[in-house]
């Protein structure tokens, strides 16, 4: 509890610099601890701000693979199971929880189709694997509802850090963060 009760002291120029170093992707390495429950914190903040937008006047940014809400990267990709959407590939925001629909096979961290392949950890049920693009050397989870009807993009990429440590070994950098996992490395 040491970590909240400093948290729940911290002054506002602290809770800023924590904050903005995150939003920047340029967190503070002294904050390690602390940077999760901010996240959270801002992630809370950002899905109540686009829960509220108006999804009919939202556009693809410019960037590949940014959120049209808030402009952060995705955690993940989702595709989904039912009538309206049976197939179709979601990027998840890891900021908002937005998802926005993107083209399958399509590498989102550089847009290309050539190169990109899927990847999983032996043995297991296919329900998470890790897409690959051999253009940018960037990969991505996807996870998929039709082999796991309770998958979540969020823990879901929490529960498969062995897939990380697969296409790491491969080369491959990991193109969207997990806010959950900041600071982890430091």
């Amino acid at each position: 509890m040491p970590l909240l009760t400093s948290l729940a002291a911290a002054d506002d120029i602290r809770l800023e610099a924590l904050a903005d170093g995150l939003l920047h992707g340029e967190p503070d390495p002294a904050a390690a601890g602390e940077l999760p429950v901010v996240a959270a914190a801002l992630q809370v903040v950002f899905t109540a701000q686009a829960a509220r937008l108006d999804a009919m006047q939202l556009q693809k940014l410019d960037t590949p693979g940014v959120c049209p809400c808030c402009g952060s990267l995705p955690v993940a990709s989702v595709v989904r199971l039912g009538a309206a959407i049976n197939n179709l590939r979601y990027l998840h925001c890891s900021l908002c929880n937005s998802e926005w629909n993107v083209t399958r096979a399509t590498c989102t961290a550089c847009d290309t189709d050539m190169g990109v392949a899927l990847h999983e950890v032996e043995g297991s049920n296919g329900a998470a694997r890790a897409e690959t693009c051999d253009s940018c050397k960037c990969y991505l989870k996807i996870v998929y509802q039709e082999k796991d009807q309770n998958v979540d993009p969020v823990a879901d990429d929490l529960a498969t850090l062995a897939l990380d440590m697969l296409v790491d070994e491969a080369g491959y950098n990991r193109s969207g963060p997990n806010l959950f996992l900041i600071g982890a490395n430091a």
